[in-house]
């Protein structure tokens, strides 16, 4: 039987995406590696940052540059990246809840319907863990690796709640909401668990490296395939398992960072919104 045309779509997009921002990532941690400060601080604007179409705020170019110089700039740049992995992530999950209940294979968790854009990313990833642990086709290491690859997911997810809604500091609330299923391995953050937790009134700063970013990558796209297949076998009889690998394909980087649009729209002057 073929794939679903919907769900593989739903799959390449997600795929696609989180490449391009890895790829985006290590790209502009090398050019950071071998910047000329110097060439920067011309293309900087001269005083003042815009903040709203009424005001502006003042700067000094030379805080700017320390403020981004290594090891701070990978730092921050890390915590971007997981900030757009979890973002493509839980739309990805919503969207393959979406299209299986439209086509009539109603999703349900611990035996409620999931309906909707309200769905939490925190039930969207439970779901999946109760997916893809269903999974017999495709990659044997990976089915292997889920408690592992899950933990990653839900601290990545964890994470991210603590950058867009704590300043990127550890809270409580990044222990307390830790995903608590059977056979998920769980290992908290060594910041949490060697600083703050000795003293909760510190701020601990999330700390996350190129090195935890690329981790957190392999985990989204390794769980994303599994899924996937998954969803193709049960419920469209599609028995053959996405592979990229097998087919020795090259990164497009058009189509990962374009979707295939043509370039040609892209480097032309852009009309001016009015």
């Amino acid at each position: 039987m073929k794939r679903d045309t919907d769900i593989q779509k739903v799959f390449e997009i997600a795929d696609d995406s989180l490449q391009g921002v890895l790829g985006y990532h290590l790209y502009v941690a090398a050019m950071q590696k071998d910047v000329d400060t110097e060439g920067i601080r011309k293309y900087l604007p001269d005083r003042s940052i815009p903040m709203t179409f009424s005001w502006v705020r003042f700067y000094s170019k030379q805080d700017l540059i320390r403020a981004f110089r290594l090891p701070f700039f990978e730092l921050f740049q890390s915590r971007i990246s997981l900030v757009a992995i979890t973002n493509v992530y839980e739309v990805a999950l919503r969207n393959f809840i979406r299209h299986l209940n439209q086509k009539g294979h109603r999703q349900y968790l611990n035996g409620k319907k999931m309906t909707g854009e309200t769905l939490s990313y925190k039930k969207c990833i439970k779901w999946a863990y109760e997916k893809a642990t269903k999974c017999d086709i495709g990659d044997k290491k990976a089915i292997k690796r889920l408690p592992k690859t899950f933990w990653l997911i839900d601290e990545a997810r964890r994470v991210r709640n603590l950058i867009v809604h704590n300043h990127g500091l550890f809270n409580q609330i990044y222990e307390e909401d830790i995903i608590n299923i059977d056979g998920i391995t769980k290992s908290l953050h060594p910041l949490y668990q060697d600083v703050f937790r000795k003293n909760p009134r510190r701020l601990v700063p999330v700390i996350i490296t190129t090195s935890n970013l690329v981790d957190f990558y392999r985990a989204h796209v390794e769980v994303l395939h599994l899924l996937h297949n998954h969803i193709q076998k049960q419920y469209f009889q599609s028995t053959r398992p996405y592979n990229y690998q097998r087919q020795q394909k090259a990164i497009e980087w058009n189509e990962v960072l374009w979707g295939g649009a043509k370039v040609k729209i892209l480097m032309q002057k852009q009309p001016q919104r009015t």
